[in-house]
Parts: structure tokens; sequence; C-alpha cells
């Protein structure tokens, strides 16, 4: 019987320290995630909360104020986290606060970081969102870790390839380095480009020193008078140009006239049509004058027969001839008449 109760009495302890111990359990965790608090909820809308889940933490400036109470997805690239946080550390979250999910250490837990706004915002209230800030995801910087090690090792391969061709005296940089020929050139070139530089020196030097037509332009004050007063001549010729051509808008001049005067453009247009009249009839006589010709050389007519036809030269040769005999053998006749006595005694009679 004394062995039961003694049985009892330990097992009642026990178990009382269970229960104590049940409670403080109870009481702690209670405490971590702020059950026994009063609290407010705030959430923020994220594309990505990185395996973020109901019970993370939230921090702010590096203090556990409060847990994930709700992850809720709105629709194919937005999620809504919801968060329970205590009730004394309102004052310090303002309405244009800002949310980035991180991790505890490199590998730990997923934790919300809260950062503080502008003391002069309004503070946050119950059921506010936040605005978020996206976090940089391990995976994807190593995917990118992953890329640019890739693109390395292609680089150190181009430059390796690039210098094995420089090496081999390939490309520009390869004659530049190993090509004796490109170097001299390069030298020579250089030494062209002092004497180039000295002569540009000469050049201005004289030009300083007033000789040549530059200089001549830029310090000789005759000169540049001349070249004032050619301005003016071509300033005054201009103008002189505007008022010719003001005077034949007029109608003033005979150019004003063939432009504008109708009666002087109608005279013109019949002495135009006359002047093709007269060629016109030029060139019937031009033609007639080549038909004639024409005639000529093929001996037709009595000009050509004159040219060409001999025997009727000779025959109208001969003919002159006898014409002029005859012409004689009267004017001897007629001598021989004057001579004889009785017609001169007929002609006394007859003066008388």
């Amino acid at each position: 019987m004394h062995d039961t109760k003694k049985h009892n009495i330990r097992l009642g302890f026990f178990v009382a320290i269970g229960v104590l111990l049940f409670i403080l359990g109870i009481y702690y965790i209670g405490t971590q995630i702020n059950i026994f608090s009063k609290k407010f909820q705030i959430s923020g809308i994220f594309t990505d909360i990185s395996g973020l889940k109901v019970g993370n933490n939230a921090r702010f400036s590096g203090i556990n104020i409060g847990t994930v109470s709700k992850v809720q997805i709105v629709n194919d690239s937005l999620v809504r986290v919801d968060f329970s946080i205590q009730e004394n550390v309102r004052q310090f979250i303002r309405k244009d606060s800002k949310m980035e999910i991180g991790s505890e250490g490199l590998m730990g837990n997923k934790i919300v970081n809260i950062y503080a706004g502008n003391i002069n915002v309004d503070i946050v209230e119950e059921g506010d969102i936040l605005q978020t800030i996206e976090v940089v995801q391990i995976d994807k910087i190593l995917r990118q870790l992953n890329t640019s090690s890739v693109n390395t090792a292609i680089i150190t391969k181009n430059v390796a390839e690039i210098t094995e061709k420089i090496n081999r005296g390939e490309g520009a940089f390869g004659k530049l380095f190993a090509d004796t020929s490109f170097s001299n050139n390069l030298s020579r070139i250089g030494k062209n480009t002092a004497v180039l530089t000295n002569n540009f020196a000469d050049i201005t030097d004289k030009i300083s020193k007033e000789e040549g037509t530059i200089g001549m332009l830029l310090s000789d004050t005759v000169l540049a008078n001349q070249l004032f007063f050619t301005g003016e001549n071509l300033q005054k010729s201009t103008q002189n140009l505007v008022e010719i051509t003001e005077q034949i808008n007029r109608g003033q001049g005979l150019f004003g006239e063939i432009f504008t005067d109708t009666t002087f453009t109608s005279g013109l247009s019949r002495a135009g049509k006359n002047l093709d009249y007269t060629t016109e009839k030029a060139k019937i006589l031009s033609d007639n004058l080549v038909k004639i010709t024409n005639e000529i050389n093929e001996g037709q007519g009595l000009i050509a027969r004159l040219i060409y036809d001999t025997a009727f030269a000779d025959s109208i040769e001969i003919a002159v001839q006898n014409v002029n005999k005859g012409a004689k053998e009267v004017e001897e006749a007629a001598s021989v008449v004057k001579r004889n006595w009785l017609i001169r005694l007929f002609s006394k009679k007859d003066k008388k």
C-alpha cells in the first residue's frame, strides 16, 4: 500500500513537470510567433516568393517583429503574402516602407525584411499593402555565373587564338609586332608626318610674317580694302540688276517691251511671219536655181547649148561674123553712095 502511494506521488510529480514543460513550450512558441501579443496585419505582393511559407519571420532592422500569416496566389504572375506584425512596432513602419524576401544565412530559412520609410510619411495602418523589392535568387546568380564562366572560357580561347595569330604575323596587329616592312612603313609615315608638321609650321610662320597670298589676306590692309571695295561693287551690281529686272517688269526699255508690250510682241510676230514668208520664197528661188543648174548640167536649154554645144557655138560665131561682115559692107556702100556726084548734087539743092 505504501509502495503504491509512493508510486502515484512520483507519477503525479512527473505529470506535473510534463504539463509545466508543455505550458512553458507553448508560451515560448507563442511568444516567438506573437500569439499572446496584440498584432496588426499588413501585406505585400511579390512576383516570386522564393519558397517563403507561413510561419517564416518578418524582421525590421534585424529584429523579429512578426510572422507570415498567409500566402495566396493572386494570378499567374503575382503572389500576396500577409504578415502578422506586433503592435508595438507600428510606429516605426511607414506607408512608403518596402519589403524584401531574404534568407537566414546563405541557405537558411526564408525571411522578410521590412525597411523603414520616410519619417514625414504617415504610419502604416491595418491592411495596408506595402511596396516590395524583388529578390535576387541564388539559382539565377549561379546560372549567371555558369554563363559567365562559359563566356570566360570562350574569351580566353579567342584571346589565345588572337595571340597565336599575332605571333604568326597575321592581321594588322601581327604586322605591327612581327612584320618589319610594316613597321618600316609606320616609321616612314611618322617621318612624313614630322616633315608635314614642320612644313605646316613654316607656312604658319610665313603667314604670320605677312608673306604669300594668305599672309596678305590676313594682314595687308590694302588688299583687304580692295576686297571690301570689290564687295561693295558686287553689292551695287546686284542692286542695279534688281533695278533692271524691276524696269523690265514695268515694261520699260527694249527687254521690257519684249516681255510686257503686247503690240511690240505682235509686231515681232508679224515680222517673224514675214521672215517665214521671205525664207519660204528664198527656198523656192533656191529650188528653181537648183533646177536650172541641173538642166544646164544635163545640157538642156539655150544656156546649156551655149556652154556645152561647140557646134552651136561655132554657128553662132559664124553668124556673128557674117552680121559684122554685112554691116561692114553696108557701111562701105554708104560711103560710096556719099561720094557719088549725083547724090551730092541733089543733096546741095535740098539744102538751098
